[in-house]
């Protein structure tokens, strides 16, 4: 039995996943009860083997994933939304008290597109990639079906690509990255230049709430994901020009809208695309879009696969 373990700036997801990518058994703990890796990281060691000896299993393989988690050597440093910004090594850390169990560390959208790879609809594919669209933007290239990672582990960085110059300021101290407009906060600043332009007072200011306007076709609302779809769309058309994918997934919360963006990024990519790949590329949500939990934790778990 594989252990995935998903560390976010609030909760942290544990969970038992079999080798067929069946979630067996999970718990959550509150990342920002501690002030310390080291404790955190007791308290997931304790989670694990409590949720072992329930379902009398043994533990093959720990999975763990961690924004700004860095590949080659298990560390973090400045981890985003986490109390903790001090550089530790979450391998060591584990190794604690897992001495004779593989473990691997990863950031979280490496472990996401792994997950798509080993439990999703790209199972079986050679080249793809894995957009998530959330809080930021993130994701995974996989060519010859190896992820990759660069000298670094750093590649796959897609969300600071500039795709508008001097445009929106981001938090990665350049402005225009892709990151800025198809974000959760990225769709809330277009959606308030909208209401602007059209002399029209917003009605929100949460993503949660724009999305469910959109759905319920507010036009304001409706236009917001147009032009997201409009920017994503070309961008992917260019990211294609780079990697040849014959899939592309979308992974997160601001996917969760469906074809209301899936539609315009379509018709933006295939307008961009350049000719050799026309037809042969396909733009498709997750196969592990229907639980956040579970997702979090198969990514986290096919970091064994690795």
């Amino acid at each position: 039995m594989f252990c995935g373990v998903d560390i976010g700036g609030t909760n942290a997801k544990v969970g038992l996943v079999d080798k067929s990518g069946c979630l067996v058994d999970h718990d959550t703990v509150k990342t920002a009860l501690y002030e310390t890796p080291a404790d955190l990281v007791l308290t997931l060691a304790y989670t694990i083997l409590r949720l072992a000896k329930v379902n009398r299993v043994t533990i093959e393989g720990i999975g763990v994933c961690c924004a700004n988690a860095c590949a080659l050597d298990g560390t973090v440093e400045n981890a985003a939304n986490l109390k903790f910004k001090q550089k530790f090594s979450l391998t060591e850390l584990f190794r604690t008290y897992f001495p004779d169990t593989p473990i691997a560390v990863d950031n979280d959208a490496n472990a996401a597109t792994l997950g798509e790879q080993h439990y999703g609809k790209a199972k079986g594919l050679d080249d793809f990639l894995f957009v998530t669209l959330g809080t930021g933007v993130g994701g995974g290239v996989v060519c010859n079906k190896k992820l990759v990672y660069g000298f670094n582990a750093m590649a796959g960085e897609i969300g600071h690509i500039i795709v508008e110059p001097h445009g929106r300021p981001c938090g990665c101290g350049r402005k225009g990255c892709i990151e800025r407009y198809v974000s959760a906060q990225g769709a809330v600043d277009t959606y308030f230049e909208i209401c602007r332009e059209n002399h029209i007072e917003p009605k929100t200011d949460r993503y949660r709430e724009l999305a469910a306007l959109a759905l319920a076709s507010d036009p304001q609302a409706l236009q917001t994901y147009g032009q997201m779809g409009y920017h994503l769309g070309r961008f992917l058309a260019n990211l294609a020009c780079v990697t040849a994918p014959t899939h592309i997934f979308l992974f997160g919360g601001v996917a969760q809208v469906g074809d209301i963006l899936l539609e315009p990024t379509r018709r933006a990519f295939n307008e961009n695309l350049l000719f050799c790949y026309k037809d042969s590329i396909k733009i498709e949500l997750s196969g592990l879009m229907d639980s956040s939990t579970d997702a979090a934790v198969l990514g986290a778990a096919a970091l064994l696969f690795r």
